[in-house]
């Protein structure tokens, strides 16, 4: 691990032990910090554990089939695998984006407040206030702020995508989980999202799983490998992409498998 000072901790992952019913995507004693107000980045071949941790930290594997579950993920201190734990209050907390775009059927703007409007705001300077906000946090509102009665679906994938973040952000999450969010995009468009990330981190945390080895040493501040369930390796990305510690790390960045 990297002698530098560290970040504070926004989520702390303690002996995090998971196991789906058919025996897939399980998850090996997992402990390793996600650092507030910087790009958390969770890399390494299908299969390892990565996505299934993303939806561990805010319980969407509770929707799913999962056999064996231990350890602790504590969220400013609190376990939030904890049974009385509020979940739709976590899910606020930490928005997450997945790797295909999915617009709402609806316009540009109704997809931005679909939350609010679920949480039962109406005030209408409040929601306007909220996607202009949205919007500019999301690397979008210059390019739709003259069309937001638009259809979402007329947007490009790219465009699509940074909706999808702006939706994510209206709620003022403190945490943005992405699960490999620019794989079905353009280079140009991979590239504005990644910008819009670098901008996010001022203010809030990114918890990220890349679609690839080189965007990941791109974007990472930390970084974790894992292979077939298990964390390998953990550190700063600058550290962990040019001096790996553990020789299945070098491997896997310098191509030699997955």
């Amino acid at each position: 691990m990297s002698e530098n000072p560290r970040p504070d901790v926004k989520i702390r992952i303690e002996h995090l032990n998971v196991r789906y019913s058919d025996g897939t995507e399980s998850l090996h004693d997992i402990s390793m910090d996600i650092y507030t107000h910087q790009i958390n980045v969770l890399f390494g071949p299908s299969g390892g554990g990565k996505s299934t941790l993303l939806r561990m930290l805010n319980r969407l594997n509770d929707l799913a089939d999962v056999s064996e579950q231990e350890g602790r993920i504590l969220l400013d201190g609190e376990n939030v695998l904890a049974r009385d734990y509020d979940v739709l209050q976590l899910r606020r907390r930490l928005g997450i984006v997945f790797a295909r775009p999915v617009p709402l059927p609806m316009s540009i703007y109704e997809n931005v407040i679909y939350g609010l409007r679920l949480a039962g705001v109406r005030d209408k300077q409040q929601l306007d206030a909220t996607v202009e906000r949205a919007l500019k946090q999301g690397a979008l509102w210059d390019e739709v702020s003259d069309r937001l009665s638009d259809s979402a679906y007329d947007l490009s994938g790219g465009q699509q995508q940074r909706l999808c973040v702006a939706r994510s952000l209206a709620l003022q999450p403190e945490v943005i989980m992405l699960d490999e969010p620019t794989s079905g995009l353009d280079p140009i468009s991979t590239f504005k999202v990644e910008q819009t990330l670098q901008q996010l981190k001022r203010d809030y945390t990114i918890v990220i799983v890349p679609h690839s080895v080189q965007q990941a040493a791109r974007i990472a501040d930390w970084a974790a490998f894992f292979l077939q369930g298990d964390l390998i390796e953990w550190d700063e990305g600058r550290q962990l992409f040019t001096d790996p510690q553990d020789q299945r790390t070098e491997d896997y960045i310098t191509g030699r498998f997955g």
